[in-house]
């Protein structure tokens, strides 16, 4: 007969307090309820527990609160009988210096115990009223005390539930918490506050208003937002002293004795964590319903957009704090948009009056080309506010922020370069491959591919881009030429990531497939609304059932019977909001319009059909050797040029090119004589560089953006409906 876990543990693993060290994890994994059920071992058990608890060993006091946490956790009836007896043993071991371990472990009982106690009346009576005090006033002076960051977190997070479960007890206690939490919430120079400490130090600050009861709550929480906003004013105040504005009046300490330097550090430490006490305290609930001062949080959102590096205050200024506080101008638009991301979440379409100016703020620092990390936060602010109020009003603004948001999908298009490789790695003859003269460089000498998405930043801007794309494109009032590029972009991504390896988006395999559900997903979305356009959707809808990778692509399998309704019953109302029908989208050459091609043209996106023209111009040669044995080409517009950039700014400005220079292209061009011959530009290698460049790039020196390529196809109306030419100068009669 096999003897009781228990009894085994006894008599082996906890035999002695260095045997108790050695197996502690043993005996934790073997512990289960089965185990602490009522037996003749189990009073044993809780002596031992209370014994290796009370060893001189900090070791063996380690595993007995360990042993003591897990026997808790497991057995409710082993609370109600020892809680009382272990939670005072533990509280001593927090009074006086023990090891780091044996502290965490101490704290982490003793929360799971006074949690336990609030469905018991009795041990709240017994255990709950006469610890907790004792308890906040010990972890008080272990943040006071304690030099270790994760320690203070644990306190911090400690605290926090402490405060939740028990405010009237915490009353007493709320004077040295809220001063405590104002000492971390101040900032720290030259080192940063820890960004865990930070968050459980705002969690923490954003609850203590509860101990304020039912009727003094609402007036303690809105004394935490006003000092919050003014300590907010008064860090950023800090930030422009180099720069003209307006000088806030407040009663916040100035620095005394301090570097420039430090200062510019200290200010921008504090303005973080004022505005994640901020956002901790929007997102905390309250028990009355209180009044949020948005129009003072959206005036100092909208000044840290509207801070530039442009403007300079007259007069004599020190250059080491002008180079700080320029450096910084990045930092201070991202603390904006993490405050607006999370107002707008809190308040919703409360602050649909004030999107607009925002949208047009955003929409200008996304035309600057800022780098990955900011342009992903602005993204994100973008599909927040979007999300959380009514749709824009303005169709200008709509139509901008489009076009500042398509050139972060745009790398992810084939480039000329690819789609020469791809024609020669399909089997093009000999004689063709031999009339080539236009080689790019050293891209016939490439036997490698750069990764598109090099960092996880980058990767995150495109999955940013695409949230904030679908999001704007859902309900705004947009130009019919900028929504048909766009779905137009939107279908040949769709096409490109089908033939688009994993590894060469990116190192992380799994963006492939989040990426490619998400642009499948849009595109179903765009061609949603009418029966004329589902009748002709069914590979958008195929594309979005099978796609295979992660979460966001089971997603999308689970809503199978959402995706067959809109085929099987077309009848159904559709959208309400302005979606284009399939008929609306320039599929075809001769639909294009001259805004459309000017949109395109911006954007440096090429046609394949662009791409044929420009051979034909760079190299007379072939011209001449066709005009023979093929068919006339089909007029088309002027090839575009290379767009150049040369300072930070939009990258929709293209620069005109001169007659006499030579274009070179990599797409040979070949009698057209069936639209069903053109070949797929979507190739399966991608651009090897980004299309947005770093700003550190585009003040050295000027770069050269290569044309991405959209599909489109050529009627063939328009090329059997030619009329023939008529020789004026023969003189025959037939």
């Amino acid at each position: 007969m096999a003897s009781h876990p228990l009894k085994s543990l006894l008599q082996f693993q906890l035999a002695s307090d260095a045997s108790s060290v050695l197996h502690l994890s043993s005996v934790l994994s073997t512990l289960s309820e089965d185990s602490l059920s009522p037996s003749p071992h189990l009073q044993k058990w809780t002596s031992r527990v209370t014994s290796l608890i009370h060893s001189k060993d900090a070791g063996a006091r380690w595993a007995g609160i360990c042993i003591a946490y897990r026997t808790s956790s497991l057995s409710k009836s082993t609370i109600t009988e020892f809680a009382q007896s272990w939670a005072g043993l533990a509280l001593s071991i927090l009074t006086k210096p023990e090891p780091l371990p044996l502290l965490k472990a101490s704290i982490r009982y003793l929360r799971h115990v006074l949690s336990a106690a609030t469905d018991v009346p009795e041990l709240q009576r017994q255990l709950a009223t006469p610890t907790v005090p004792k308890f906040s006033q010990a972890l008080v002076s272990i943040i006071e005390k304690a030099a270790d960051y994760e320690l203070k977190a644990l306190v911090m997070d400690t605290l926090r539930d402490m405060v939740i479960l028990y405010p009237s007890l915490n009353r007493a206690s709320s004077p040295p918490i809220t001063n405590m939490c104002h000492q971390i919430l101040n900032g720290s120079a030259p080192q940063r506050t820890n960004k865990l400490l930070l968050h459980n130090t705002a969690g923490l600050y954003a609850v203590l208003h509860y101990t304020g009861g039912k009727v003094g709550a609402a007036n303690l929480w809105k004394k935490s937002v006003d000092e919050t906003l003014q300590c907010l004013w008064a860090a950023s105040m800090g930030l422009r002293t180099t720069f003209p504005g307006k000088v806030l009046l407040s009663n916040h300490q100035p620095l005394i004795d301090i570097s420039c330097m430090l200062a510019v550090a200290l200010n921008l430490d504090r303005l973080q964590c004022s505005a994640a006490a901020l956002c901790s305290l929007l997102r905390t609930t309250v028990q009355r319903p209180v009044q949020v001062p948005i129009g003072c949080i959206m005036d100092f959102c909208q000044f840290l957009l509207a801070c530039t590096a442009d403007e300079e205050k007259e007069g004599h200024i020190d250059a080491t704090v002008r180079a700080l506080e320029l450096a910084i101008v990045p930092e201070l638009q991202s603390s904006a948009c993490d405050l607006l991301c999370c107002l707008a979440k809190t308040v919703q379409h409360r602050l649909t009056p004030y999107v607009s100016r925002l949208v047009v703020m955003i929409t200008y620092h996304l035309e600057q080309n800022p780098l990955p990390e900011r342009r992903c936060a602005l993204l994100q602010c973008i599909q927040a506010l979007l999300s959380n109020s009514f749709p824009l009003s303005s169709e200008l603004s709509s139509t901008r922020l489009v076009k500042a948001i398509m050139p972060s999908l745009i790398p992810l298009l084939s480039t000329r370069s690819d789609a020469y490789m791809g024609e020669t790695s399909s089997g093009q003859s000999k004689k063709g491959r031999k009339r080539r003269r236009d080689y790019e460089g050293d891209v016939v000498f490439k036997l490698s591919k750069d990764v598109i998405c090099s960092s996880i930043a980058e990767g995150n801007v495109i999955l940013c881009a695409l949230d904030a794309l679908q999001v704007t494109m859902r309900g705004a009032e947009l130009q019919s030429a900028i929504r048909s590029l766009a779905c137009r972009v939107m279908l040949s991504l769709s096409l490109s990531l089908t033939a688009m390896s994993r590894s060469t988006l990116s190192q992380d395999v799994h963006l492939h497939s989040l990426v490619h559900a998400k642009v499948n997903r849009m595109c179903l979305e765009l061609a949603r609304g009418t029966t004329s356009a589902m009748g002709r959707s069914l590979g958008l809808v195929l594309r979005t059932i099978v796609t295979e990778g992660n979460e966001y692509t089971m997603q999308t399998k689970l809503q199978l019977q959402q995706e067959v309704d809109l085929l099987l019953h077309p009848r159904g109302p559709p959208l309400v909001r302005p979606l284009p029908h399939v008929e609306a989208l320039s599929l075809f050459h001769a639909e294009e319009s001259n805004e459309e091609l000017a949109a395109r043209t911006s954007l440096a996106l090429a046609t394949t059909y662009d791409a044929n023209i420009m051979d034909v111009v760079a190299d007379p040669i072939m011209v001449t050797s066709t005009s023979e044995s093929a068919p006339q080409l089909v007029p088309t517009h002027l090839p575009m040029p290379t767009p150049k950039t040369t300072a930070p700014g939009p990258i929709s400005i293209s620069l005109p090119v001169p007659a006499n220079h030579k274009m070179t292209s990599s797409i040979a061009t070949a009698p057209m004589k069936d639209s069903a011959e053109i070949p797929s530009v979507i190739s399966s290698q991608q651009p090897t560089k980004s299309l947005l460049p770093s700003s550190s790039q585009m003040e050295h020196a000027p770069l050269t953006v290569e044309p991405r390529f959209i599909p489109v196809v050529i009627d063939d109306d328009e090329e059997e409906g030619r009329m023939p030419t008529i020789d004026m100068e023969s003189d025959s009669d037939g």
